[in-house]
């Protein structure tokens, strides 16, 4: 059913400033999180690392990602979001460089663990602003420029870590090493300014135009009083809710997928294709260009039609196949599993927006931000699996033989959002007219 959207005023301080800055934090944040992908095989030469032990110093990263989610979530929603991102961003920079420093296998999981603990928090905090500052009619399109962090993080990272790896070779350290560090530090400076800009709700920004702090604080006033799926008021007993759980399973097995891929996507290709570690991060930057365009669409469609259950079951039911596809025909040649990745990827990164979004909708305000953090915290444990399992799979000779894998898992995801519940039994239901 059609809804009337809100018309985006691009002038205005969330739109121009507030989300683009949260944008670009977790750009930085997932950058840093995601380019050991195209450090890898430096790493393979200098300190031995084997596939499966490179799936699992990429998976230890979200067992130090669980612990923060719920803590930082709760601060987030009851103390101040903003304070936890600068915090946080100082911290995520400074272990992400330190990555480069390390000299064995053990050092580098241990500097993942700590990665992985202090960016945990962030994904909570980031959450809750978009949930202060945009009103539901909004809230699609807000969480779906948000979700550009899947796709310009990849865009970005990979032809930059490309030419690191081909040019930069400073002090006689490897360039691998260079990678680390130089693409960690550019995360403190934005979390300076960050802190400068964006408050934690419209409230508290004094130059904050009259007209836009009423709207948004009348709109949000509005959903605050709108009935939700999950009530409770304690962690414990929301997060065991029908809704919520199907919620949080069909993220966990996307994120499976997402990161099954991500991680090995520059050593699978480069084997298939026997390209130069600078050509490859070029033709990789392909899929998240098209991932891009599909979160603009993704978002367009859901602010303006009541369909983002359908629409998440669709896109990884797409992304699921696109896989299979790969599986079975992409070893014959690299542009069939070039193209079968652009399809995957744009369908996995279009439907996050549908998830963050969907999670406000489905809380109360005051819940926000700790049950995002226990969302995270249970579907990033995803991201552990699916590095670790395609690595496995892969370490045999077959190149392809994860993507089946990856590809059930997205068939799962889909199950598991057909089955939640978007809205609660007894809320009213608004003619037509009335919503416009």
């Amino acid at each position: 059913m059609e809804t009337k959207a809100t018309k985006i005023d691009w002038k205005s301080f969330r739109w121009s400033v507030a989300l683009p800055l949260i944008m670009i934090v977790y750009v930085l944040a997932y950058i840093d999180r995601i380019n050991i992908s195209f450090a890898m095989g430096g790493m393979t030469k200098e300190m031995g690392v084997t596939s499966s032990a490179g799936g699992m110093i990429t998976g230890v990263f979200f067992i130090g990602y669980t612990l923060l989610q719920l803590p930082a979530g709760h601060l987030a929603s009851r103390s101040s979001a903003r304070r936890n991102v600068m915090v946080l961003s100082v911290l995520w920079s400074l272990f992400s460089a330190l990555q480069g420093c390390v000299h064995s296998v053990t050092q580098l999981v241990l500097v993942r663990f700590l990665l992985g603990t202090v960016e945990g928090g962030m994904f909570p905090s980031l959450i809750v602003l978009v949930a202060n500052w945009f009103p539901p009619k909004e809230r699609g399109r807000a969480s779906g420029f948000f979700t550009f962090y899947l796709t310009l993080a990849p865009l970005v990272m990979s032809p930059t870590s490309g030419i690191i790896l081909g040019h930069v070779k400073w002090l006689g350290w490897a360039s691998w090493r260079w990678l680390f560090i130089l693409e960690a530090l550019p995360g403190i400076f934005v979390a300076i300014v960050f802190y400068c800009l964006v408050t934690d709700n419209p409230q508290d920004r004094k130059k904050l135009k009259p007209e836009e702090r009423e709207y948004l604080v009348k709109a949000l006033a509005e959903e605050a009083a709108q009935p939700k799926v999950v009530q409770d008021k304690a962690y414990w007993k929301a997060a065991f809710r029908f809704s919520f759980v199907f919620l949080t399973l069909g993220f966990f097995f996307r994120l499976i997928g997402n990161y099954g891929t991500q991680i090995w996507m520059p050593t699978i290709v480069k084997g298939i294709s026997g390209f130069s570690d600078q050509t490859v991060g070029f033709i990789l930057a392909l899929p998240w260009l098209s991932a891009t365009c599909g979160m603009v669409v993704t978002g367009w469609i859901t602010d303006h039609y009541d369909c983002k259950k359908r629409l998440a079951v669709l896109e990884q039911i797409v992304a699921g196949l696109a896989f299979l596809v790969m599986y079975y025909y992409g070893g014959s040649n690299v542009w069939i599993s070039v193209g079968c990745l652009i399809v995957a990827i744009t369908g996995m990164a279009s439907v996050a927006g549908i998830y963050y979004s969907l999670l406000p909708q489905l809380i109360t305000k005051e819940m926000v931000g700790g049950l995002s953090g226990i969302f995270a915290a249970v579907s990033n444990i995803g991201g552990f699996i699916g590095p670790s399992v395609v690595g496995y799979l892969i370490s045999g000779g077959n190149k392809l033989a994860g993507m089946a894998f990856l590809s059930g898992m997205l068939m799962v995801a889909s199950i598991c959002v057909a089955l939640i519940q978007v809205k609660p039994a007894s809320a009213p239901v608004k003619s037509k007219a009335a919503s416009a």
